[in-house]
């Protein structure tokens, strides 16, 4: 194939081309030529078979009325000016952040050197004309003038080096001459004065022979030295293995594989690799490991799927830290390969300079490892000073603190002036005060773009940013972290100093997490929400806040050692979110902004979806992540959680009390308001006018919701022209929802306000406008990337509008820009496609690497079934028709008939709490509860009104107390109880999914949904729908996948639904399920399933 350039003829010929073609019947190849040719330009690329082609077809189709050819569409025409098409070079690959810092680091120190020396010239060589100016000089002894200085080359001092020579030669001769004339003071004179000059002469002879031997000699040693061939021998190598892509095959443009079950260790397929796994790994977690190792090697995203019980964590673990601890040792090498010296220094130099840079390298490491454990000289001093100080800390007494609401009057609810340009008075707002702002800046606290805030001392390490859905998630995650053991990422000092014993280093890791898990003031943490914690947290930072009524833990001038030492405390061990808040009580410091000291020496950070997955919230706390390795588990739920994350919603009653308090708020303060505040709280009063406008416009509507516009909601006055983003910061940054909210609160204990007011006025835990600040946010995003909705709530036909975001590609793009690899890892990721097309549009195939492991256990030890009918007919629980009696009875009845078949636990899952209380109902007044109980098994039904703790607690005790007999446990899809909890061994014997819980299409947000999916280039037919049933089966395959959770462990699965008969639904299950799958899919009535569940647990309870 060769590629031309094209030309403007030819750019005129393809117009012409697509004129004529547009409309007329192609086949595939003309359809595909045609999409090329619609967006070729001029110096663009084109195959030449296609500039045939189109020239055929112009010259055929264009004929004058003489039947002559165009002459203008001939091929030599549209050759004329091309020339072979050469693609630009590809682009240099960035150095990573490590080599740029130690670059930077020598360039600095080369700096200071060259510094040094023109503070410090050497003395310069004093030339034999500077010594001697009047002597011979050739160069104008011959009246010559203007000759080169390079003629009198020769030193002072190698002129005295000469002298000093024969001034040596000549003392050795007269000392010898004038010894031998006193030896021989009893001879004659003439004899004397010859024997003296023959001896004298023999000297001088002696001498010069010895001179010009030791020439001879140097010369020869030289001439040596440089025929012998240098050769250098390897002390020390580490291999880096390099990713095998060639063992990769392609499937659908991804990189993906799907492991066999697990192979016993007993085999030859010894692993290629050690990752440093604290037990002998599964087949599937070695390719686990690898899979996880080559994406970070590779810097692509990555989407793995590995099944619940089969060790994932571990495996993300092992895989991520080995490529951590490698790459920072290979870093380290290059870095010291790259030192260059002047090619006419010696080779000595090279290796000094290259030996100073590795064991500075080496001695930061090992003041980092003695810092942990202990005390830091610095911080001893620090401590030192503090104890010495004749001023004491100023601490309250956790036990008698109080955080009194009304210490200051009425005043204190005024806003502070706010300047509409800057965002606050004299620029930068600041909640803190001007000496706690300066400690924290000192101590790296704050969330700052100025690399100058953070310690010196405290260079950033390479990172993974492991971030998963929950604290209790994250907690299991620290357990699998604590049993690791890794080889140091920097070579040792002494590697003889271990004894031959393997040497491992400590993995240094911080977990981060909201003021709500982290806070230890008791009155603070006291409250329900995360937002009235972090508005108290601010309020007692305020400067104006009176000093014995702030927060006594906040680092401040008096406590930077205890700052210091818990950063030593959480570097020195791994801990979880629940250690730190201890450490930080022991020390009597706030673990929410001392944990940030830790972060930037850390190797590994763990954080909740939310801190991870807001911009916003990622610079509060001041984290980057370019260049670093983010890793998020439990990825199944990543799409809903960007997705909520970002969508808002608000009702009218909060829209009407807002506006009221604000009202009664400005009656107050009206007179007290200036500037910026002036005309924001104007403009905001205007924005809720403007939306409660837009609810009673809908109100007149009939249906239970609808699609809104954002200009239906910005139809009040000049509402159009607020800038929302800039009112959004500004209720973020006055802090007007509090101080609204808090004098209606006051006014209602003091009895001041009547009605309705004193009826709405309760202290929220999140204020109203804190509400409307989240749904004005939304209000500035592009339409294209969200939607606005109504709905009507038929108990009082209130309005609530709701904001839903429909891309949640873009808000997470900026997480894969920045960082060197993401990795999207979960127990059930299938089916994948959902996350290439909504969350990784813009990534070609080749950037995205996907895997989905198989299961530790053989399939023999799992009975996987589908119920699609009984002898009543079709088995259909849709929404439709799942509420008939008669469906219900039908589905008693064969509960009954599968139950006594099974020993140990049942977990039954239905689609919705709705339906299970409406089966609950029925089968109570048909008497199939009664027929259930008579099994002699108890039952327990999972509500909402009860914790699903201690709803599995009763279970789990029911199970233990007899485990031959069982208990049934009745939950619901996408409940507390399917995500996140073991049913393993007796737990969970056998799990039956009764129905498919498919979203309501019907509703405007589906319909939204669905229409945009099928608006995205490149979108499969129905695109809409195929995403409905991937969130339905995605939610199915959770459940399920609880009921495994070891290699000896062993379970059946019962699917229950007319659908599951359906190919385009089995496969969508996880491919572990479904191997366990028969021929035909499994599909059958109950009669076949019942004898066939009967005989799997007679086989399992014999071998057991």
């Amino acid at each position: 194939m060769v590629l031309l350039t094209i030309t403007a003829k030819a750019k005129e010929a393809f117009d012409e081309y697509v004129k004529l073609q547009v409309h007329a019947d192609q086949d595939e190849d003309g359809k595909a030529r045609l999409d090329r040719l619609q967006i070729v330009d001029v110096g663009s690329s084109i195959e030449h078979s296609d500039l045939i082609e189109v020239s055929k077809c112009l010259v055929g189709q264009q004929h004058d009325a003489g039947g002559t050819i165009a002459r203008a569409w001939r091929l030599d025409e549209l050759l004329k000016g091309a020339s072979v098409y050469r693609p630009p070079p590809p682009p240099k690959p960035e150095p990573t952040p490590e080599y740029t810092a130690l670059m930077r680091r020598l360039r600095l120190e080369e700096e200071q050197r060259q510094y040094d020396r023109m503070l410090n010239p050497p003395p310069n060589k004093e030339t034999f004309t500077q010594r001697y100016p009047n002597a011979f000089d050739p160069n104008t002894s011959h009246g010559s003038t203007g000759v080169s200085n390079y003629v009198d080359d020769t030193t002072y001092q190698d002129v005295e080096r000469q002298m000093a020579l024969i001034l040596n030669v000549l003392v050795s001769i007269i000392c010898c001459a004038v010894a031998i004339w006193i030896a021989a003071r009893h001879w004659s004179v003439p004899s004397r004065l010859g024997l003296s000059m023959g001896g004298s002469l023999t000297v001088a002879v002696a001498e010069v022979a010895i001179y010009f031997g030791y020439i001879r000699r140097v010369s020869e040693a030289k001439t040596k030295e440089g025929k012998v061939v240098e050769t250098k021998e390897v002390e020390e190598t580490w291999v880096i293995e390099k990713s095998k892509k060639a063992n990769k095959p392609l499937d659908d443009g991804l990189s993906h594989r799907f492991t066999t079950p697990w192979v016993p260790p007993d085999t030859n397929m010894a692993p290629s690799k050690d990752f440093h796994h604290p037990y002998q790994p599964y087949e599937i977690q070695q390719q686990f490991m690898q899979a996880v190792y080559d994406c970070i090697e590779d810097g692509k995203v990555g989407i793995f799927e590995s099944p619940t019980g089969t060790g994932k964590s571990l495996s993300l673990i092992c895989g991520a830290l080995t490529w951590l601890r490698e790459h920072k040792r290979k870093t380290f090498d290059e870095a010291l390969q790259s030192i260059q010296i002047d090619d006419d220094e010696p080779e000595w130099m090279l290796e000094h300079a290259r030996s100073s840079k590795r064991k500075e390298a080496l001695q930061m490491r090992a003041d980092l490892e003695e810092r942990l454990p202990g005390v830091r000289e610095k911080e001893k001093r620090t401590r030192e000073h503090a104890a010495n100080s004749t001023q004491t800390p100023k601490r309250r007494k956790q036990g008698d603190e109080t955080i009194e609401s009304d210490y200051e009057s009425v005043e204190r609810f005024a806003l502070d002036d706010y300047e509409s340009d800057q965002g606050g008075k004299g620029g930068e707002r600041s909640i803190y005060s001007a000496a706690t702002t300066d400690v924290l800046k000192k101590l790296g606290l704050l969330g700052t773009e100025d690399d100058r805030a953070r310690p010196a001392e405290m260079d950033e390490e390479l990172k993974i940013f492991f971030c998963s859905r929950t604290h209790s998630q994250l907690s299991q995650f620290v357990g699998e972290l604590q049993r690791v053991r890794l080889p140091p990422g920097l070579p040792a000092d002494d590697p003889g100093a271990h004894d031959g014993r393997t040497a491992h280093e400590e993995v240094k890791q911080i977990s981060l997490g909201s003021r709500k898990n982290l806070c230890i003031n008791p009155k603070v943490i006291k409250l329900e929400s995360q937002t009235a914690i972090n508005e108290r947290c601010m309020e007692l930072q305020q400067s104006k806040t009176p000093l014995d009524k702030k927060c006594s833990f906040l680092p401040n001038k008096d406590n930077q050692d205890l700052v210091l030492d818990f950063r030593d405390h959480a570097l020195a061990s791994v801990h979880d979110i629940e250690d730190l808040a201890g450490v930080g009580k022991r020390l009597g410091v706030c673990p929410y902004y001392a944990s940030r000291s830790a972060v930037d020496p850390a190797e590994i950070v763990t954080l909740p979806y939310p801190l991870m997955l807001q911009k916003s919230a990622r610079e509060a706390l001041g984290i980057s992540l370019r260049g670093h390795v983010v890793i998020v588990d439990e990825a199944h739920n990543l799409m809903d959680a960007v997705e909520s994350t970002y969508s808002a919603q608000i009702t009218e009653a909060q829209l009407r009390f807002g506006r009221e308090a604000l009202m009664i708020y400005l009656q107050k303060f009206r007179n007290k308001l200036k500037g910026g505040n002036r005309v924001y709280v104007t403009q905001l009063v205007r924005v809720i006018d403007s939306l409660l406008l837009a609810i009673t416009q809908v109100q007149a509507v009939s249906g239970e919701g609808g699609v809104l516009g954002a200009s239906a909601l910005l139809a009040g006055k000049a509402v159009d022209q607020i800038n929302m983003s800039k009112l959004a910061k500004y209720i973020s940054e006055s802090r007007i929802a509090r101080k609204v909210e808090g004098y209606a609160a006051h006014l209602k204990q003091a009895d001041v306000v009547n009605g309705g007011v004193e009826k709405a006025s309760g202290v929220s835990d999140t204020p109203t406008l804190t509400h409307v600040q989240n749904f004005l946010t939304t209000l500035a995003n592009p339409s294209k990337e969200g939607r606005f909705f109504w709905t009507r709530d038929e108990s009082d036909k209130s309005i609530t509008l709701r904001y839903l975001l429909l891309n949640p590609s873009e808000h997470f793009r900026d997480i894969v820009a920045e960082a060197r690899a993401v990795i999207l890892a979960g127990g059930t990721m299938s089916p994948m496609e959902d996350y290439t097309a909504q969350l990784f549009p813009y990534l070609t195939s080749a950037s995205i690497s996907t895997l989905s492991c198989g299961h530790i256990i053989p399939a023999s030890q799992l009975f996987v079934r589908s119920i699609t009918s009984d002898a009543s007919g079709l088995l259909n629980f849709t929404f439709k028709t799942r509420s008939d009696a008669s469906l219900i009875r039908r589905l008693g009845a064969l509960l009954l008939a599968l139950l006594p078949k099974i020993t140990g636990g049942t977990v039954i899952f239905f689609t919705s709490y709705a339906y299970l209380s409406q089966i609950q109902s029925q089968w109570s007044s048909d008497s199939t509860l009664t027929k259930l109980a008579a099994l002699n098994r108890p039952f327990f039904f999972d509500a909402r009104s009860t914790p699903a703790e201690s709803t599995f607690a009763s279970y789990s005790a029911a199970i233990h107390s007899n485990p031959s007999r069982g208990a049934v446990l009745f939950s619901v899809l996408g409940g507390k109880l399917s995500e996140g909890i073991n049913f393993s061994d007796a737990l969970g014997r056998c799990v039956i999914v009764v129905g498919l819980p498919f979203p309501n299409l019907e509703t405007p947000e589906w319909k939204a949904k669905a229409e945009f999916l099928d608006r995205q280039p490149g979108a499969k037919p129905g695109a809409g729908r195929l995403h409905a049933e991937n969130v339905c089966m995605r939610v199915v395959n959770q459940a399920v996948g609880r009921v495994v959770r070891h290699k000896g462990d062993w379970a059946g699965v019962v699917l229950v639904d007319g659908r599951f008969g359906q190919e385009t639904i089995l496969e969508k299950l996880p491919g572990w399920i479904r191997r366990s799958l028969p021929e035909g899919g499994g599909s059958g009535k109950v009669l076949s399933v019942v004898r066939g569940l009967g005989e799997f647990f007679e086989d399992r309870e014999r071998q057991s």
